[in-house]
C-alpha cells in the first residue's frame, strides 16, 4: 500500500515536471510573437539559468551566497560608476551609490542568516512580480504606468505583478506563523515596493541617458538591471522581520 502511494506520488511529480517543461518550451517558441523587437528569449533563458543557481545559494550554501553578494556588490559599484560618470557632482552621486548598493546587499545577507525561507519568500515575490508584470503588460497592453520614466511599463503590468504577489502571499502563509491576511497584505506591499524600486533605477538611467546599466547578463543588461527590484525590497523585509519577528 505504501509502495503504491509512493509510486503514485512519483508519477504525479513526473507528470508535473513534463508539463512544466513542455510549457516552458512552448513559451520559448512563442515569445517573439509577444515581443518581436526585444530580446525576450534571452531574458527567459538567462532567468532559467540564474534562478536555480540563486536557489542553491539561498538554501544550500551560505558561503556561495556570501561570495555572490560580494561579487554582486563589486559589479554594481562598477556599473554605478559607469552610469554616473557624466555627473557634474561626482561626490554626491558616489555617496548615493554607496548607500543604494550597500544597504540592500547588507539586508539580503542579514535575511539569509536569519532564515532562508524568508529570503526565498522575498525573491519569490520579486521574480513572480517581474514575470507576471512583463507578460501581463505585453499581452494586455493598455495605458502606460510612467512613460517618461519607463515607456514599456503599463498599469496592466502593475496589476499582473500585484496579483502574482497575492498568490505568493497565500502560499507563504502556510510556511510561516503570520497567517493569511498578514502575508497577503505584505506580499502585495512588497510587490509595489519592488516595482517602485524598478522605476527608481529606470529614473536614474533616464537622468544619465543610459539604456542599461551594463551588458553582463544576456537579455537583462547589467547586474543593477537584473536586481533592481531587490534594492528597496531587501531593506523593507529586514525591517519586517525585525518588527514582526513572531510572524516568521
Amino acid at each position: 500500500m505504501v509502495k503504491d502511494s509512493v509510486n503514485t506520488v512519483k508519477k504525479i511529480c513526473a507528470g508535473a515536471v513534463f508539463f512544466v517543461s513542455n510549457l516552458f518550451g512552448k513559451l520559448i517558441e512563442q515569445v517573439h510573437y509577444l515581443d518581436p523587437k526585444e530580446n525576450t528569449k534571452q531574458r527567459i533563458i538567462s532567468a532559467a539559468v540564474l534562478i536555480p543557481l540563486a536557489l542553491y545559494a539561498i538554501f544550500y550554501s551560505k558561503s556561495t551566497f556570501l561570495f555572490a553578494m560580494i561579487a554582486i556588490a563589486v559589479l554594481m559599484t562598477i556599473e554605478w560608476m559607469d552610469i554616473t560618470k557624466s555627473a557634474q557632482d561626482q561626490k554626491k552621486w558616489r555617496l548615493i551609490g554607496f548607500f543604494y548598493i550597500v544597504i540592500p546587499i547588507f539586508s539580503a545577507v542579514k535575511i539569509r542568516f536569519y532564515d532562508t525561507d524568508v529570503l526565498f519568500w522575498m525573491f519569490a515575490i520579486i521574480w513572480s512580480t517581474d514575470i507576471f508584470a512583463f507578460f501581463a503588460g505585453k499581452i494586455l497592453g493598455g495605458p502606460k504606468l510612467m512613460p517618461t520614466v519607463s515607456p514599456n511599463k503599463t498599469w496592466a503590468g502593475l496589476g499582473g505583478g500585484l496579483l502574482a504577489s497575492i498568490l505568493i502571499g497565500l502560499m507563504s502563509s502556510f510556511m510561516f506563523k503570520g497567517g493569511v491576511l498578514f502575508f497577503v497584505f505584505f506580499s502585495a506591499v512588497l510587490s509595489l515596493i519592488e516595482q517602485a524600486s524598478d522605476l527608481f533605477e529606470s529614473k536614474i538611467k533616464r537622468i544619465f541617458g543610459v539604456k542599461d546599466s551594463g551588458n553582463i547578463i544576456p537579455g537583462h543588461g547589467g547586474v543593477l538591471d537584473r536586481l533592481d527590484g531587490m534594492m528597496f525590497t531587501a531593506p523593507f523585509v529586514l525591517i519586517l522581520i525585525t518588527i514582526f519577528s513572531d510572524k516568521f
